[in-house]
C-alpha cells in the first residue's frame, strides 16, 4: 500500500510474485478473518443478496435459485 516508500527492487519483487500467483479453481474458506468480511462484500456491490433466508438450490451462469430446503421447486 505504501509503494512509494519502498525499496524499488523489492516492489518488483512483489509485483512478479503477484504476476505469477495461481487462482485457485475450488478456493476454500480462510481458517482466520478479521470479521468484517461479510461488511466489505455487502459494500462492494458485487455480490448478490437474496430478500428472503433458504438454501441455495441451483446457481448457474444465468439465474440463482433458493429454496428453504435446498431442493429444486417443480417447474
Amino acid at each position: 500500500p505504501f509503494l512509494e516508500h519502498d525499496d524499488a527492487n523489492r516492489a518488483l519483487m512483489g509485483a512478479n510474485m503477484q504476476r505469477q500467483a495461481v487462482p485457485l479453481l475450488q478456493a476454500e474458506s480462510p481458517l482466520v478473518g478479521t470479521g468484517i468480511e461479510k461488511k466489505v462484500a455487502e459494500d462492494s456491490k458485487t455480490v448478490t443478496v437474496s430478500d428472503s433466508e433458504g438454501v441455495v438450490a441451483l446457481a448457474d451462469g444465468k439465474r440463482i435459485v433458493v429454496s428453504d430446503d435446498g431442493t429444486l421447486p417443480p417447474r
